[in-house]
């Protein structure tokens, strides 16, 4: 189960982007709950090991 690193929110996410990195699958979510925006990263490295992990992406700055 995917947790949003901003406020712990575990549940159903918007998804914005989805991509290939090596051997992980990248997705971009939105959290319904703080919009925070992520990068989740999940994949079997070629050694058999399972990875998962999150990246925050940076609030954009909103110009008045």
């Amino acid at each position: 189960m995917v947790k949003c690193p901003f406020c712990g929110f575990e549940g159903d996410f918007k998804t914005h982007k989805t991509w290939k990195f090596r051997f992980y699958d990248v997705r971009r979510l939105e959290c319904p709950k703080c919009h925070g925006v992520f990068n989740y990263y999940h994949g079997v490295s070629p050694t058999g090991r399972k990875s998962e992990f999150t990246i925050r992406v940076k609030p954009r700055v909103k110009s008045k």
